[in-house]
């Protein structure tokens, strides 16, 4: 209530000549004022208006002033609002507490005087005026605690979200880390030690690109540089770099940067990086799907590989079983010409059919392989291998490792919980209904896990390989 809001005053008295004197009196408060010729008319005006004050006589025939002050009080709405009992006869000391017992705040005798009457009023009118801020005020101010307790609320769950999420990420970087150090090969400490720096290296400028900009995505020519950065020398001449810029999303970024640190490391090592005539010409396009084309030239004595090397399988294993993309080799007489097509950079993966399965065939010594970081998917591949199982996948995707669950005789399963944001849950329970044996893998904690699957093992990332030989073996005497 505003200090221009008028209040309502309700006058009660049985004789009309006295509620004009009062109309008179109070007029200069400019207040509304409200007229009453008896108790029951008072009672009727008080359930159709929020009055401030009322003013009344004591004496009336149907109900007495007492009387009708005491119903009031009965009222909840009314507890607390102001009677002033005016009297034309003399009262006793008894009549005066008997008045304050039935809620009266005050009396004026008749005749009144209209500066005490309209005084007396007016303090009556004023605090009901405060009370109605104050309570207007209390109102607004819960409001306001609740909608900043709401919004803490809301900021505590996002923070929460975002812990799990950067510990999620954590022990993916490392479960990536550990994969890439118990696979890689080398002749020599020096070559070893090389080739795992590289290796993390390319896949920290690709987690630095993702982290200044919150994980929307990477510049593709950004990590274009800096992956040729190392390599390029003072002949600037020698690499020619071309194509539109495009913001990978963060998945994209990562398996790309991955596959052209193994690229640039392959034409260090045998290609256009090696030879002092050799030169590299890289560009790309976005046609529904982007299109890297690498190709060296000045290269002599060009030959294709006699086997699939760890880089070649990382590659191989970014682009298509991470990215759902293809990748083509052609190894040219003057270099390698290399094309990695990679579709959707820019939004969710889709599957463009089922990939080839890996699988031998060999009754129950399949284990299905469900793991969305590919050089995570390599390492527990190996593991597996290792124990004298074949593997079915890797699969990054749930709808290609539902379409390979389809006939397959299989061993048992190794399933990563989250799939690029997807939860492997449905897959899962295909295996439970078929009595298969499988494992969950996971860089989140276990309270993550849905309450059908609490009997299921979980590993956590980095992964370790007695786990996964543990529940090979397991699998072996069933």
């Amino acid at each position: 209530m505003s200090d221009l809001e008028k209040v309502n005053i309700l006058l009660v008295d049985d004789q009309p000549a006295k509620l004009m004197t009062y109309e008179v009196v109070l007029e200069g408060l400019r207040e509304n004022l409200i007229k009453a010729a008896s108790a029951r008319e008072a009672l009727d005006r008080l359930l159709r208006f929020d009055v401030a004050v009322v003013l009344m006589d004591v004496s009336m025939p149907d109900l007495d002033g007492f009387q009708l002050a005491s119903m009031i009080r009965e009222h909840p709405r009314y507890k607390e609002t102001a009677i002033i009992f005016v009297s034309a006869i003399h009262l006793t000391e008894a009549d005066y507490v008997r008045g304050y017992e039935m809620g009266a705040v005050d009396y004026v005798s008749a005749p009144v005087v209209p500066e005490i009457l309209r005084a007396k009023v007016k303090v009556f009118v004023d605090l009901h005026r405060k009370t109605k801020q104050l309570e207007k005020l209390n109102c607004e101010l819960e409001d306001r605690v609740a909608v900043r307790t709401d919004e803490l609320r809301i900021s505590n769950e996002r923070q929460i979200i975002l812990a799990r999420e950067v510990d999620h990420r954590a022990k993916n970087a490392l479960a990536v880390a550990q994969a890439i150090v118990r696979l890689s090969q080398a002749s020599t400490i020096e070559e070893y030690i090389a080739a795992i720096e590289g290796r993390i290296s390319a896949l920290a400028r690709a987690h630095a690109l993702l982290s200044d900009a919150r994980w929307q995505g990477a510049s593709l020519r950004t990590i274009v540089e800096e992956e040729l950065a190392p390599f390029r020398g003072s002949d600037a001449s020698r690499f020619t770099v071309s194509g539109p810029d495009i913001l990978l999303k963060p998945a994209s970024a990562q398996g790309i940067a991955l596959a052209l640190h193994e690229l640039a490391t392959n034409a260090a090592k045998y290609g256009a990086f090696a030879c002092p005539s050799g030169k590299l010409g890289l560009s790309w396009d976005l046609a529904g799907s982007l299109r890297i084309f690498w190709q060296e030239s000045g290269v002599l004595n060009t030959k294709p590989p006699t086997s699939l090397g760890f880089g070649t399988r990382v590659i191989n294993l970014s682009i298509e079983s991470q990215l759902n993309g293809r990748t083509n080799y052609e190894w040219c007489d003057d270099g390698l010409h290399c094309i990695l097509e990679v579709p959707d950079v820019l939004g969710p993966p889709v599957s463009d059919g089922t990939p080839a399965s890996k699988a031998s065939g060999n009754a129950n010594r399949t284990i299905l392989l469900v793991e969305d970081e590919s050089l995570v998917a390599l390492m527990v591949e190996e593991i597996i291998a290792s124990q004298g199982f074949s593997v079915a996948g890797p699969y990054a995707g749930l709808d290609e490792a539902m379409r390979a669950l389809d006939g397959a005789d299989l061993a048992g399963a190794i399933l990563d919980i989250n799939l690029a944001g997807v939860p492997v849950f449905p897959l899962a329970d295909i295996l439970v209904y078929r009595q298969i044996p499988f494992l969950f893998m996971t860089g989140y904690g276990s309270e993550r896990l849905e309450a059908r699957f609490s009997d299921i093992a979980v590993l956590q990332k980095p992964v370790e390989a007695q786990a996964v030989q543990k529940f090979l073996a397991d699998i072996s005497v069933q």
